[in-house]
């Protein structure tokens, strides 16, 4: 989905959208599709128009008189049609003639009362001011202002340079409730983005196609850049995607799993090809599926469905057995781990954003669900996580609706809000143990910041972030390499960088990894006993390529060293 190639403007737009005039007017009233309220009010300066001649009557003959004319007395004259009533251009706001043209605005500024100015600052029917008005109704911003932040926003075309002065997100992905913003144009443009396809945006937008009047369009996502100041969604079209996720299984290899661009769950064995598992084409290819092995190294799956269900099994025999056991919203892929007693526990997210985990019991069957937190108050973009701790409890991590990140011990634990800023609730955060015990998590801020953050025994420490300007929309994997953790993750670009996980530390792997340039596709990590760790990313097309971070001495030196991750992509 991501627009990765770079800023396209398809055409130019026609729009002009000015700022000015500070003095407010009355509200009314709009049509239903345009909740605009100065919607066909006030009037524009019009071109000078020829006045309209009236038409010379054409003599009729007179009639013989039955009776003759007295004298000194003339025929009553004829008298002309009267003119037709004048009509309203909404356009305009005038009155006209409907015997002549239509008039014309000389300029796109309209004036009520003889302000042009809308409450906010800016020009009344300009793709500003409705704009303006959307972030206020829609997206909830009362205060947004032509002096917002204590910046001069002024014409559309200044948005974007305002924006990122005050810190706001400004990227090539949209969301439903961004600002639409591009130069073109004397003045640039400005509009509201209302729906999102596939490489498609829809745009609700003032002053464009309809001279100071409503419009919506669906356009190329290239022919805009994305202002973020609040969103009221994701792009649906953005979720917890990874190419591939994998398990080690104690010896050195790991178990692999993942959804293809068709919707059709794989998992790989060590060593052998994948193997389709569950019904084809039935899975979203917007949420990575989670594996997990029980004590007797027997792999357990867990996959979201395109209609929104967590599927769930394991092997019975030489097939998987899958059961529906939660609902998921198709963005969000579940967690699986084992519990202390090494059963499998399950996390999963509803469309609703309702969080939910459930235990497989020592009777072979899933237990109730039990809810996590407050119903629907969790992000739908972002996977929860399941890990275990230095204790070997097991953690549950998870993003909530506006990114306040919540961790619990699902033994008794009460939930726990992570210190820090906010989070991106379109990045899933990573758990992992290190072998001293430290359980951490890293996790990409709302800013782009790739923060830590510690768990030593009970208690919560934040540490430094891994520098960078990162991603919001991808998901960092982090996991064990030449002995120390390091992160594979994307940033603002589509760069995929792998860095030392530990800040202080530094790391000898290669800094920069070829990869789709794609800011919305996460990387996954596979290690493979006799060739090493492998990071994995998505390149265009959603084919997947990996590269060897490091191998093992064992590989180097013996008769054997696979060059390829081992599964097939």
């Amino acid at each position: 989905m991501g627009n990765t190639g770079g800023r396209v403007i398809a055409r130019a737009l026609a729009a002009v959208c000015i700022a000015g005039g500070l003095v407010g007017v009355g509200a009314a009233s709009a049509q239903a599709s345009d909740d605009y309220p100065w919607a066909w009010q006030g009037q524009c300066p019009i071109e000078p128009q020829e006045p309209i001649e009236e038409p010379t009557p054409t003599p009729t003959p007179t009639p013989t008189p039955s009776a003759p004319t007295k004298p000194g007395e003339t025929p009553a004259p004829v008298e002309p049609p009267p003119p037709p009533p004048p009509v309203l251009d909404p356009v305009s706001g005038h009155l006209y003639d409907p015997r002549g043209p239509k008039p014309v605005c000389t300029s796109r500024v309209w004036s009520i009362d003889g302000s042009i100015g809308d409450p906010w600052g800016f020009v009344l029917r300009n793709c500003t001011s409705f704009v303006a008005w959307r972030l206020q109704e829609r997206n909830r911003m009362p205060g947004f202002a032509n002096d917002f932040g204590g910046e001069h926003w002024g014409n559309a075309g200044n948005w974007d340079d305002v924006a990122r002065r005050l810190g706001y997100r400004v990227d090539s992905v949209p969301a439903i409730g961004a600002v639409a913003q591009s130069d073109d144009g004397r003045v640039g443009h400005v509009a509201w983005v209302s729906a999102i396809g596939p490489g498609t945006v829809t745009i609700e937008e003032y002053n464009h196609a309809t001279p100071g009047g409503y419009g919506s369009r669906t356009v190329p996502v290239g022919d805009f850049r994305y202002l973020h100041l609040d969103d009221l969604a994701p792009s649906p079209l953005i979720g917890s995607d990874r190419p591939v996720v994998s398990v080690p299984d104690g010896l050195g290899e790991s178990w692999t799993a993942r959804v293809d661009d068709g919707g059709t769950l794989r998992v790989a064995r060590p060593g052998r090809p994948s193997r389709v598992v569950g019904p084809r084409g039935a899975f979203s290819s917007l949420a990575a599926p989670a594996l997990a092995l029980d004590r007797r190294a027997n792999p357990w799956v867990a996959a979201t469905t395109r209609s929104g269900r967590v599927l769930a099994g394991t092997l019975r025999g030489t097939r998987f057995v899958l059961r529906d056991v939660a609902a998921s919203a198709p963005t969000a892929s579940p967690a699986l781990a084992l519990s202390r007693t090494s059963r499998p526990v399950l996390a999963a997210v509803s469309p609703t954003g309702t969080l939910v985990t459930r235990r497989f019991t020592e009777e072979r069957r899933w237990s109730r669900p039990a809810r996590v937190g407050k119903p629907s108050s969790w992000a739908t973009h972002a996977a929860p996580v399941l890990g275990r701790d230095g204790a070997g409890r097991t953690l549950l991590v998870a993003v909530g609706a506006r990114g306040a990140t919540f961790a619990q011990t699902l033994e008794r634990g009460r939930l726990v809000r992570l210190p820090g800023v906010g989070a991106s609730i379109t990045s899933t955060p990573a758990v992992t143990t290190a072998g001293d015990g430290t359980t951490y998590v890293h996790q990409v801020t709302a800013a782009g910041r790739l923060r830590v953050r510690a768990l030593v025994g009970r208690r919560w420490t934040t540490l430094p972030s891994i520098a960078g300007d990162w991603s919001p929309y991808a998901s960092p994997a982090v996991g064990e390499i030449a002995s120390r953790l390091h992160v594979a993750a994307v940033d603002a670009r589509g760069a995929l960088l792998v860095r030392a996980a530990v800040p202080g530390q530094r790391s000898q792997l290669p800094a920069r990894v070829q990869s789709s340039g794609d800011a919305t596709r996460s990387p996954g990590l596979v290690t493979r006993s006799n060739a090493g760790v492998f990071v994995v990313a998505t390149e265009r097309g959603r084919s997947a390529r990996s590269r060897l971070l490091t191998r093992p001495a064992r590989a180097v030196f013996g008769r054997t060293a696979p060059t390829s991750a081992g599964f097939t992509p």
